[in-house]
């Protein structure tokens, strides 16, 4: 449950961020990532939402693609691992 567990990574750029969470399968590890975007409430206090922006699409891409690279090394280190 994201609730409980830390992300094992995460990327920003600017208002826009992802979360990568390890996940245990019957097999191996797996990763999933979330979504979000930060604002400032009325109240000063920071707050998360899962809706974006036009104005977030290029934010949206390039955190998309460090998480993606991030989670494909990963892969690529526990296939290595598996092999020898």
């Amino acid at each position: 449950n994201e609730g409980f567990n830390k992300p094992v990574q995460t990327f920003r750029s600017g208002a826009v961020g992802v979360s990568i969470w390890q996940r245990q399968g019957k097999q191996a590890p797996y990763y999933e990532f979330t979504l979000s975007r930060s604002y400032k409430k009325t109240d000063d206090e920071a707050g998360y939402a899962q809706s974006f922006r036009a104005d977030n699409i290029e934010a949206l891409r390039l955190v998309i693609d460090e998480a993606n690279a991030w989670i494909q090394e990963r892969r690529d280190l526990n296939a290595e691992a598996t092999d020898s």
